[in-house]
Formats: structure tokens, C-alpha cells, sequence
């Protein structure tokens, strides 16, 4: 009988994964060299050198308030020209990679370049997640309303559209990505009061169980239409009645990433299931920088816990469940098959 392995389009997607799997490389690489830059422009050092806060500006702060009643702000001339060093810098490099890589490659670059800078301005905003306080202070007002200036900044500067619209740079709508949304939502979140935020937080941890629950039982149902009747296995002598009964779907295999088609559709369908599906992992995170909520954060990290447990546990199940049908094992063999799946008398 002819295997996977002899299909012509299995070792053309092997190359083809091997391809990627160089280019993906390639381009971290690219991008590590330049992620120093972004750490050094987008930082606490350069918000504190901005407002006069922090280090020798406090003291000269601290100095101005005895004199002034009103403190001087930055004015959005300034703050624009904090980035033109980095903008520079991006152009200088991009002009060369224009020149020796193909445009997907050129995108890509761009793409894993805008993740970097939305994890940077993320660490900038909010501590890491976890169930223990951080010592990490959150941004005051006008530092918050610098980092969003900056987002926004460097979002026109990666989308480039040019003077009739047209996108020039990397499209919109990989830009908005998650991580973007979730920058977004934060912006809402983070002046809220403490009691404010953990209310929100169990109500979106609610929705989020409810949804688990939901797709279990949407997961059980459709195994049971899948269940085959007893009477199936009077037909198992026919080569057709195995031929139809598939193999398991396995998500990382050659044949599911045997082009650029099957995983454009992968990565899409990944993309709408987690802007559809809201997380309070951001909101936890503002509540690290509050005392108070030190009781509340220990017992939402022990419910996630337990869901990832329950979670895990269904998967087992499911997969247990498909290869017994994929063995010959399942409920459709029940008939006419007994212990050992060997046949009734």
C-alpha cells in the first residue's frame, strides 16, 4: 500500500518547510541586530530624560518647584524627535536590505521588527505576568500619553502610506495585531481603580469559562455524531469503509505545511481565535503594580491553573478517543468485534 511518504507533494513540502524554517532564521537574526536600538529609544532612561524625572533631572525638578508653581512639559515637537534617531536608523538599514531581499523576505523583517517594538512598549507599561506583586511603579499620566504618541508614531512609519493612501509598508491589518489590541485595551485599563479592575477581570475569567464549556460540549457532541453504528461493521470488508475512516489531523505535520496556502489559513484562523477570544492577562498585569490586589492575583493564578489542568485532561481524552477510532478500536468496531478487536462468533 502507498504511504505519505510516497506521495510527490510530501517531499515537496519537506523542502518546502526546510526553506522556511532558513528564512524564519534568516530573519531573527536580521532582527536581533537591530532590537538594541529599539531597547535604548523606547525606554524608562529616555521617558525620565523627557519630563526632567529621575536621577539629576529630579533634583533640578525639585530645585524648579521651590521657584515655579507649574513644572514645564514636553512639548509634542520634542517628543516626536525623541524617535527621529531610530527612524534613521530604520531607514539607513531597510535602504539596504532593499536591495538584497525579495519583498516577502523585506515584510517579514518588518513584521517580526513591529512585534519587537509592541513587546517593548508592553515591558515599558507592565510588568511581566505572575501571581506575586511587582516593584515595578506604573507610568504617570504624561508618561503614558508619551508611549501612546510613540505607538502611534511608529505605526505610520512602518504602515508608510504614501500621499494618496496607498500602503507602502507593512499592511494594517498585520500591524493590528493581538499584541496591538491588547496595547490598546491597556490604555482603557490602566488608571482604573483596584476594585474596578478585579471585578473586570472575573468577569472576563467567567466569559473565558464559559467558552471552555461550551466548546467541551460542542467537542463531545460532535464525537458522538462520529460514533458509527453498530451496524458499520458488517461493511468492514471493503477496502472503502477503512479508506474513509482518515488519520488523525496533526497540526505540525509536512502535509499541513506543504505551502504557503495551508499555513496563511493557520495562521489566520489562530489570529481570529485569539482577538475573539478577550484575555484578562493585561489586566492582572496592571494589578501586579498594586499592593492591595496581591490577595486576588494568588487566587486567579490558581484558577488558571485549575482550567489549564481541565484543559489539558480534555485534550488527553480527545486525542485518547481519535486513536482508538483511528485503531480500530472505536465504537463503530463494537458490533461485530469483541475483546482484542477480534471477531464475534
Amino acid at each position: 500500500m502507498e504511504g505519505e511518504r510516497d506521495d510527490i507533494q510530501f517531499h515537496f513540502g519537506k523542502a518546502f518547510r526546510h526553506l522556511k524554517r532558513t528564512e524564519r532564521d534568516m530573519v531573527r537574526k536580521v532582527t536581533d541586530k537591530l532590537t538594541s536600538q529599539i531597547n535604548s529609544t523606547l525606554s524608562l532612561e529616555t521617558l525620565r530624560h523627557l519630563l526632567g524625572t529621575g536621577g539629576i533631572g529630579a533634583s533640578v525638578t525639585s530645585l524648579w518647584k521651590k521657584r515655579a508653581s507649574t513644572i514645564p512639559t514636553a512639548t509634542p515637537a520634542q517628543i516626536d524627535a525623541v524617535l527621529n534617531p531610530l527612524f534613521a536608523y530604520f531607514d539607513e538599514n531597510f535602504a539596504i536590505m532593499k536591495q538584497t531581499l525579495t519583498k516577502a523576505t523585506m515584510d517579514a523583517v518588518m513584521a517580526r521588527l513591529w512585534k519587537e517594538v509592541l513587546m517593548v512598549i508592553e515591558h515599558l507599561l507592565v510588568p511581566p505576568l505572575s501571581e506575586k506583586p511587582s516593584q515595578q511603579r506604573p507610568l504617570t499620566r504624561k508618561e503614558l500619553d508619551i508611549v501612546y504618541r510613540w505607538l502611534d508614531l511608529l505605526f505610520a512609519f512602518f504602515n508608510a502610506k504614501d500621499d494618496s493612501g496607498e500602503q507602502l509598508g507593512v499592511p494594517a491589518e498585520t500591524l493590528k495585531s493581538p499584541k496591538w489590541h491588547e496595547l490598546a485595551s491597556l490604555n482603557f485599563f490602566y488608571f482604573e481603580d483596584t476594585n474596578s479592575l478585579i471585578r473586570e477581570s472575573e468577569r472576563m475569567a467567567a466569559a473565558t469559562a464559559q467558552r471552555a464549556q461550551q466548546a467541551l460540549q460542542q467537542q463531545n457532541q460532535q464525537q458522538n455524531r462520529l460514533s458509527a453504528p453498530a451496524a458499520l461493521g458488517a461493511s468492514l470488508g471493503s477496502a472503502s469503509a477503512f479508506a474513509s475512516m482518515g488519520t488523525i489531523r496533526r497540526g505540525k505535520s509536512i502535509m499541513m505545511s506543504r505551502n504557503l496556502g495551508t499555513m496563511r489559513k493557520a495562521k489566520e484562523a489562530k489570529r481570529r481565535e485569539a482577538q475573539a477570544d478577550p484575555s484578562d492577562d493585561m489586566i492582572l498585569r496592571i494589578l501586579r503594580m498594586r499592593p492591595e490586589a496581591a490577595h486576588y492575583l494568588k487566587e486567579r493564578h490558581r484558577q488558571k491553573e485549575r482550567q489549564a489542568a481541565t484543559a489539558a485532561a480534555a485534550l488527553i481524552v480527545k486525542n485518547s478517543v481519535t486513536q482508538g477510532w483511528n485503531a480500530g478500536g472505536g465504537p463503530a468496531f463494537s458490533g461485530n468485534f469483541g475483546r482484542n478487536n477480534l471477531p464475534r462468533r
